[in-house]
């Protein structure tokens, strides 16, 4: 095979890939014109790549809509992705507690050079699902777990994140430097953070830090419910618990909080 044939091969597995991410991240079933005008290119160019990936099982075809979703096999692959995460084993059982006892969707996300992975959910027993989708980047600006990103993890990404442009999601997400470090100083001094209607109008998260067994940042837990009922200004009861359940899987990860002598 000559280097120009390995190339192409390798290129089309990495479109193949970004499909495949593309359609993962949508909320609903995904048609060839849509893509092919997000991903700027032909449309028998992506549907070279959807045969390709419903043959792999990978994705399914609605005959009927002719529009692409993700299949089951995907979505177990995924599950079975998350279990292999050490902190997503050692949060499953205490995000069960979690929402058992509060009533709200419980996410796990770990930070990445632009903005927090969600590795594992909990989701609600309400009627009305409202939680976010593994796999789901949450921008550092925007979200409650972004936010404890900035406020416990690696000292430079704050000031990364400052001399880029925020961009504006809704009317309430924060788009102004300033406010932005005053509001992961807050973070940092009472150990939560929320975001109400930042990411999406009505929705609310309230986020805390896990640590490894060496006292390093390793993600963020988080509790999502709409503003109704996880308000702009959480429960003591809502911080109490997301706080101790921080602990315990950060606790399960081999930290031990340091007391003083």
């Amino acid at each position: 095979m000559s280097e120009d044939s390995g190339s192409r091969k390798i290129q089309s597995v990495e479109f193949a890939l970004r499909i495949l991410e593309y359609i993962a991240q949508c909320q609903s079933s995904v048609g060839v014109t849509e893509m092919a005008r997000a991903f700027d290119t032909t449309k028998s160019r992506i549907h070279r790549h959807l045969q390709t990936l419903v043959a792999a099982g990978y994705l399914i075809r609605n005959d009927e809509t002719e529009r692409y979703g993700v299949s089951a096999r995907l979505v177990a692959l995924g599950q079975a992705v998350s279990e292999s995460f050490e902190i997503a084993s050692a949060a499953r059982d205490v995000m069960r507690e979690l929402r058992d006892r509060l009533g709200h969707a419980v996410t796990i996300s770990q930070p990445e050079p632009d903005g927090n992975r969600i590795v594992n959910i909990m989701p609600s027993r309400s009627n009305i699902e409202i939680a976010v989708k593994p796999g789901s980047l949450l921008q550092f600006h925007s979200s409650a777990q972004g936010k404890v990103t900035l406020a416990f993890g690696n000292p430079a990404t704050l000031p990364r994140i400052l001399q880029q442009p925020l961009q504006m999601t809704t009317p309430y997400t924060i788009t102004d430097p300033i406010r932005l470090r005053a509001e992961v100083e807050a973070t940092r001094r009472r150990g939560w953070a929320v975001a109400p209607h930042e990411a999406m109008i009505g929705i609310n998260a309230l986020a805390a830090p896990i640590f490894d067994a060496l006292g390093g940042y390793a993600g963020a837990i988080a509790i999502t419910d709409s503003v109704q009922f996880l308000s702009e200004m959480p429960s003591t009861d809502q911080v109490r618990e997301l706080i101790a359940a921080a602990a315990a899987i950060s606790a399960n990860l081999g930290y031990r909080e340091r007391t003083a002598s």
